[in-house]
């Protein structure tokens, strides 16, 4: 079954049923300026929470460039190009004076101010993350590996809290921007860097199937850069200075993947067509492509939102009897579409300043608490990677937990 995605927040509930992230609406309307004469408001100062694992946590970015095929989304014919980001355990030595990361750019926070959330800029002061920028690797052992790929219209800082928290407990995880479908993305390039945004027209003319197809691609040829990197080669495409020990930190022999919304499909998929990977997690995405009808032979974990979705459930249920290894399926009770994300913590905070109808973020955002959901997914993400890509036993995804209950299983 294909699904076409609806752009808009005024067919909300159509968006939520393809699974994607919500993208521009037309009832968002920029917030106007104070009138002269009056105070302007004080800055909302955001954060995210502290990851919760032993080692620091480092990050960087990379530029890759795919010779090979010519970007399908693109304005203009062109290679296809990707930003990806790293959140790996720090060494110790040579880490200290490093500066902590943005979440995410300048160039990116006002794009997405305007596009997305519609705020005045100077409105919101974003987060610094818990990570160094740049900094050395651990150098103990070579570390699990879990590529992340964001929803539709999402970047690859939107998964941050997640990011961080298995780095700092020894994985190193690697987020994907699908150019052209992410919101905004900063290229290197000129003092300020290049910036490219969405290209709605281009990515709505495919079908579902086909964006999954093309989001796995750039998976596919994510990893194959990492090979290159754990090699000892330099991926770059501007052979910028790598971290130190960073090649030597990837154990591509233990690969999973986390996906949200149509990056969940999209780790669906990559886990159908790529044997480098070997177990998956959807957060709240919809099932397309070639995995849905032939279903899969690894490791699967499913968390959905706990609204009402008969598309996504219809999905999920038909794959189900398909999936022939490991498999559990939980809801996150009291939870939205957007309670998979960064916006769990960020969003609430910011609500004096949007201007997003309260009915509408309260149907993205649930009930539950931000700061409860990031801690519950984070616990369970852990668990599946720690059993699958580790062989480390846990009784977490067996029975309920007092810790958690907004986890509930349902299969």
């Amino acid at each position: 079954m294909t699904i076409r995605h609806r752009p808009v927040l005024a067919t909300l509930a159509a968006v939520l049923t393809a699974g994607a992230l919500v993208a521009t609406a037309p009832a968002v309307q920029a917030a106007s300026p104070a009138p002269p004469g009056t105070t302007a408001p004080v800055p909302i100062r955001l954060s995210l929470p502290a990851p919760t694992g032993p080692h620091p946590v480092a990050t960087t970015a990379l530029h890759l460039v795919d010779q090979h095929r010519t970007d399908l989304w693109a304005p203009t014919p062109r290679p296809r190009e990707l930003m990806v980001q790293l959140w790996y355990p720090a060494a110790g030595c040579g880490s200290s004076g490093r500066p902590r990361a943005p979440w995410t750019g300048t160039a990116e926070q006002a794009q997405l101010e305007s596009d997305f959330l519609g705020t005045t800029p100077g409105h919101l002061v974003w987060p610094l993350t818990h990570s160094l920028r740049d900094a050395p690797a651990d150098r103990t052992g070579r570390r699990p590996v879990v590529l992340y790929s964001p929803g539709s219209r999402g970047d690859r800082s939107f998964g941050t809290a997640e990011a961080e928290d298995l780095a700092s407990r020894g994985y190193v995880v690697v987020g994907i921007d699908h150019t052209f479908d992410a919101g905004e993305v900063l290229f290197p390039g000129g003092p300020d860097g290049r910036l490219e945004v969405r290209n709605t027209p281009a990515v709505h003319a495919m079908t579902d199937d086909e964006i999954v197809a093309y989001r796995t691609t750039d998976t596919r040829f994510v990893l194959d850069r990492l090979t290159d990197l754990a090699a000892g080669g330099n991926p770059d495409a501007e052979r910028r200075e790598l971290p130190s020990g960073l090649g030597g930190a990837l154990d591509l022999t233990a690969v999973g993947m986390l996906g949200h919304s149509m990056g969940g499909a999209t780790a669906v998929q990559t886990l159908h067509d790529e044997p480098r990977v070997l177990a998956g997690v959807t957060l709240d995405g919809p099932v397309l492509g070639t995995a849905a009808t032939d279903g899969l032979a690894r490791p699967l974990l499913l968390i959905g939102a706990s609204d009402v979705r008969p598309a996504r459930d219809a999905m999920w249920d038909a794959l189900w009897p398909r999936l022939t290894s490991w498999r559990r399926q939980f809801t996150l009770s009291g939870s939205g579409h957007l309670s998979f994300s960064d916006f769990a913590v960020l969003l609430p905070a910011a609500r004096p300043v949007l201007t997003w109808p309260d009915e509408q973020l309260d149907q993205l955002l649930g009930s539950i608490d931000g700061s409860r959901a990031v801690a519950a997914q984070r616990a369970y993400l852990a668990a599946f990677f720690d059993l699958h890509l580790r062989h480390r036993p846990t009784t977490l995804l067996d029975s309920p937990s007092p810790l958690f209950p907004e986890i509930v299983r349902r299969r």
